[in-house]
């Protein structure tokens, strides 16, 4: 049975490729990106003086001519780039929020370091009077100011977190949980529900969906075969805006189930054949189906050579004549390939 073991280790190992970087706590990865652009912590606690009045009609031309003139003295960086992110408003000229206006603040904050942030925060208020009128245009600024202010306080709650997370919970998770609870509090008191929401709501949701998976992952109550059935079910309940990320992997993961339910309930091979050719396409489900029947051919023969070995340890023969045995019934089993294989399972088995 050992080799199907190993077969069923490397499938979960390849699922698991699909969410390391997000799920080992232990990595040196920030879990959850708070700061977005490198700006450093003595930049952002800079003096707060950057709002602006809006433009009045004399100043419009004036401006044209200076946004002009901002955009042709970009920083190397974004020289030949395509701006990212914008504005849309409503039909009453209000602002309305989404991820692409944090798109365009972070698109001019990537060159912090080039600039300062007093440059950039230049650039970004005349861009915005530029381009959108009251309402919209106060609001934008106001928004600006507002992540600004965001992202200080969430530069000065890294600092804290990074000192004294574990204070909030005893394990990895709990801390990541705490920290995700923290951000996400913070991010709402400076910008606002919908904001908040607009820049952050899909991230969020990943965010939880993870930490829900990596509780899952390490429940050691749980059976191999009862996590992949609660994976499922957490695929399924997860936020519509995570869904799309998943769908591969769900499509896997529910075939794997599937066919585990179809064995159980004594599925004749062409009924499991049916089931994966209609997810993986029929040469996939074919090759899938060469790759057990020669799993299946395998553990035939691994029993058999345990079986054996098992009674010329169990003889009266001394240890020289088992272990000259034991070699002799390996050669007669399997190929040179083979062999090293089962002595390595062969160790394993004796620890």
């Amino acid at each position: 049975m050992r080799i199907s073991l190993v077969v069923s280790i490397s499938f979960i190992v390849v699922l698991a490729i699909i969410g390391t970087f997000v799920t080992n706590p232990s990595s040196d990865h920030t879990f959850i990106n708070t700061l977005d652009s490198e700006i450093s912590h003595d930049e952002l606690l800079g003096p707060s003086n950057n709002k602006q009045k809006p433009l009045n009609s004399s100043e419009h031309e004036g401006f044209k001519r200076s946004e002009q003139q901002a955009l042709m003295a970009l920083p190397s960086s974004l020289r030949g780039t395509e701006i990212n992110g914008g504005f849309q408003v409503d039909q009453d000229g209000h602002l309305i929020f989404s991820s692409e206006n944090r798109d365009f603040f972070e698109y001019f904050l990537s060159s912090m370091g080039e600039e300062t942030l007093e440059q950039i925060l230049d650039r970004l208020t005349l861009l915005i009077q530029q381009r959108l009128d009251s309402p919209a245009q106060e609001e934008a600024l106001a928004l600006l100011n507002n992540y600004i202010e965001m992202k200080r306080a969430l530069s000065d709650l890294e600092q804290q977190i990074g000192s004294g997370l574990n204070q909030y919970g005893s394990s990895a998770l709990d801390a990541h949980r705490a920290r995700l609870q923290m951000v996400s509090d913070l991010r709402r008191q400076y910008l606002g529900d919908d904001a908040a929401q607009a820049f952050y709501g899909e991230t969020e949701d990943f965010d939880h969906y993870m930490l829900d998976r990596m509780a899952l992952t390490a429940n050691n109550e749980l059976s191999g075969q009862e996590k992949e059935r609660a994976l499922v079910d957490l695929m399924e309940q997860a936020p519509e805006s995570v869904k799309p990320r998943l769908s591969d992997e769900y499509k896997m993961q529910r075939l794997r189930v599937d066919v585990s339910d179809l064995k159980a309930q004594g599925a004749s091979a062409q009924e499991i054949y049916d089931a994966r050719a209609l997810v993986l396409g029929e040469d996939a489900a074919g090759r899938l189906l060469k790759v057990e029947e020669a799993q299946a051919e395998w553990n035939g023969r691994y029993a058999q050579y345990t079986e054996q070995r098992q009674a010329i340890e169990s003889s009266n023969m001394d240890t020289v004549e088992q272990q000259d045995a034991v070699r002799a019934l390996q050669q007669d089993l399997f190929s040179d390939n083979e062999v090293r294989r089962v002595q390595a399972l062969d160790r394993i088995s004796t620890k």
